[in-house]
C-alpha cells in the first residue's frame, strides 16, 4: 500500500464531512500502525483539504443546517467540499 502524506492542519472527511485536526488523525494512525489516515467515525480513508466554512452542529435535531448537509450526529463539520 502506497503511503499518502498530508499537509496542513485539518482535514474533512470526504464520506461523513467531519473536520478533524491533522495531528489528531495522525496521532491515531501511529497508534493503530495503518499506513492511511481513517475516519473514526465513518471508516473512510479519503479526506481532502479544500473545504470551505465550517459548521458547529450541537443538536442535530434542531438544526437546519443539519437537516440541508443530512447529518445526524452532533461535532463540526465542513459546510463545502471541494
Amino acid at each position: 500500500m502506497m503511503r499518502r502524506k498530508v499537509t496542513g492542519k485539518y482535514l474533512a472527511c470526504l464520506q461523513c464531512r467531519r473536520v478533524f485536526p491533522t495531528s489528531e488523525l495522525e496521532k491515531e494512525r501511529r497508534e493503530k500502525k495503518r499506513d492511511v489516515y481513517v475516519c473514526p467515525y465513518c471508516g473512510s480513508t479519503n479526506f481532502t483539504r479544500d473545504f470551505s466554512d465550517v459548521v458547529l452542529i450541537i443538536d442535530p435535531k434542531e438544526s437546519k443546517v443539519a437537516e440541508f448537509l443530512k447529518i445526524i450526529h452532533p461535532g463540526v463539520f465542513a459546510y463545502s467540499l471541494e
